[in-house]
């Protein structure tokens, strides 16, 4: 199966200019052509240079958006969801290393098989805080945008992604509720997650918020 003409790859960047473009040139080994766009986040770092220069090299297949301000990464990737005309969305991290091909189609394989499949991705599971926990019993689940395939069309009739440790989380509970699927995918054979990226570098930045949030989940609240 070939990869449908209507998907676009959007990676969100800020200031991690080095894993970005690591991110980037791993990626285009295996998929030269695809569309891809990248959403950098008021970027003050070498990023600017690098994606003005990648832009200009590769005007057909990337597109760069240029907010002035750091949007944070699920306001962006919902600034990417209304902005682009695709069917499909691939979100795809800046701290990714793709190390093999295939799996994009075998992704759009699986989310095309039912009009009701929504995300296609790596599934865990998140309590009502946005932490993880290991059974799905005890909390929803989640495709973290790590590496994630979306249907657009019905990103709309959702609550949109947040600025939060765990953007999707209201989205994709919405979502269970129309009985609307997140699907299993093993993303780890095909990307790698090097896990270095913003968050660890600038933090998630919810302020007052994040450290409520934190407490009350330690004690179980």
């Amino acid at each position: 199966m070939g990869i449908d003409s209507n998907v676009t790859v959007v990676i969100i960047n800020h200031m991690t200019a080095d894993l970005l473009k690591n991110a980037i040139n791993s990626f285009r080994i295996y998929y030269p052509a695809l569309p891809l766009v990248v959403f950098d986040n008021g970027s003050k770092d070498a990023s600017i240079d690098y994606l003005l220069m990648l832009q200009g090299e590769n005007s057909e297949t990337t597109k760069i958006i240029f907010n002035k301000t750091n949007a944070h990464h699920g306001p962006a990737m919902d600034q990417a969801l209304k902005i682009l005309k695709s069917s499909y969305v691939l979100f795809l991290d800046s701290d990714t290393e793709t190390f093999q091909s295939g799996w994009i189609e075998s992704m759009l394989k699986l989310i095309q098989e039912s009009e009701l499949n929504y995300v296609v991705g790596k599934k865990i599971y998140m309590n009502k805080r946005g932490f993880d926990v290991e059974t799905p019993g005890e909390g929803s689940d989640y495709i973290r945008p790590i590496c994630m395939l979306i249907r657009r069309e019905l990103y709309y009739t959702l609550p949109p992604f947040i600025k939060h440790g765990t953007p999707c989380l209201k989205n994709f509970k919405a979502a269970a509720i129309r009985n609307l699927r997140l699907i299993d995918f093993p993303v780890e054979k095909y990307v790698r997650h090097l896990g270095r990226g913003t968050a660890s570098r600038f933090g998630y930045n919810l302020g007052w918020r994040g450290r409520l949030n934190f407490i009350l989940n330690k004690i179980r609240l």
